[in-house]
């Protein structure tokens, strides 16, 4: 009998290895699969909101029953005041990517300008966070899409949790603190606004971290360049444009002493912004150094239209320098400022590329002309 019964075991279990039908598995394939992966991620280059940004979604998506693996991301290498942050609170940085096709889908956070990100064509999005204007963005299929004028992405992110009743934990707060110190210079910038302070006062006060004292260490570490070379120090905090044809490269620096450091390395410092303009074909590059204990501007400007710096803040360049007043934010002075002018001007005709329409034109129709040859 016990070797009847062994038998008819055995013949249960090679019957279901064969047929489909009798096998268990579950009736949804996608039970039993890997789940489907969220990149989220911020611009190239990327500063302390950036990566703060896509850090603090991420916990946010994930903890709210996100049927995707959200995973945060990074298009470039840390600064110093990131790493500062990141290791003030024990986050783990987050991925490098350089292809955003490995993912099934796409968060942008603190960007949509195509030229500073990886190309959206590669990227399946399916939401956008940003305090930006909205710049050259579509998608072929409609998207979440939060945006506000805030001094911060994270200050956007912070309201997520409040509204949705998300507890908020030390490190995420820590994250949300240093972004917002770092884009609005520690509530002193033209950016700033009251959603910022109210943001930055309840968490500070909630988790006990003093912001004021943390603040001036977080964008002291951010100044240090002295292990950088010139060519890293421009594209620290770069960000690149499209204005009426035109494009324009737009980079910051903090810095506790200006004067030191144009003595010291202004002529390298314009020698590779040049490059920069040549080998990437920009009608003008703006490096903005910020003096974060005064609240002024130096720049330091290249390319063939230098003259919409003196145009657009009503200066002149000396030796392609200039100092701007009161100026210290990208998104609210100095990219409207600029792009005003670039819209006034005619739209960029852009005589290489119709030169390489010309040439391929041309070779279209030597390729003709050869096979009607070779057929006749």
């Amino acid at each position: 009998m016990k070797v009847l019964f062994l038998l008819f075991i055995i013949l249960l279990l090679e019957i279901n290895c064969k047929l489909p039908f009798f096998n268990l598995q579950p009736r949804n394939k996608r039970l039993s699969q890997e789940p489907n992966i969220t990149y989220v991620y911020g611009h190239l280059n990327p500063d302390t909101d950036s990566i703060c940004s896509a850090l603090v979604l991420a916990d946010y998506l994930n903890r709210t029953g996100s049927t995707n693996l959200v995973i945060p991301c990074r298009l470039g290498e840390l600064n110093k005041e990131t790493k500062f942050a990141l290791k003030m609170f024990n986050v783990t940085e987050p991925k490098l990517i350089t292809d955003p096709s490995e993912a099934d889908e796409v968060i942008l956070v603190d960007h949509n300008e195509p030229a500073q990100s990886l190309n959206f064509k590669n990227a399946k999005i399916v939401g956008l966070i940003d305090h930006h204007a909205i710049s050259g963005f579509y998608t072929k299929d409609p998207i979440n899409i939060i945006t506000k004028p805030l001094g911060s992405t994270c200050t956007i992110l912070y309201q997520l949790y409040k509204s949705n009743g998300i507890e908020i934990t030390h490190e995420i707060a820590g994250l949300i603190i240093s972004a917002i110190i770092s884009d609005t210079l520690l509530l002193r910038s033209a950016i700033t606004t009251i959603e910022d302070n109210y943001t930055i006062g309840n968490l500070s006060e909630k988790y006990d971290i003093q912001f004021m004292n943390y603040g001036r260490e977080l964008l002291s570490a951010g100044s240090d360049v002295s292990d950088l070379t010139e060519e890293q120090i421009i594209n620290l905090d770069s960000k690149a444009y499209e204005v009426n044809g035109y494009k324009i490269q737009i980079a910051f620096l903090n810095s506790v002493d200006v004067d030191s450091l144009l003595k010291e390395r202004k002529s390298k410092l314009l020698e590779e912004i040049n490059k920069f303009t040549e080998k990437n074909k920009k009608q003008l590059f703006a490096l903005v150094i910020v003096d974060i204990f005064q609240f002024d501007s130096t720049v330091l400007a290249g390319g063939e239209y230098i003259n919409a710096v003196e145009k657009a803040f009503n200066v002149t360049l000396v030796e392609n320098q200039a100092f701007l007043k009161g100026i210290t934010s990208r998104k609210k002075e100095v990219y409207p400022k600029l792009a005003g002018i670039f819209y006034s001007l005619p739209e960029y005709d852009n005589d290489e590329d119709n030169e390489n329409i010309s040439i391929n034109i041309r070779t279209n129709w030597i390729l003709i002309y050869l096979m009607m040859f070779l057929f006749i």
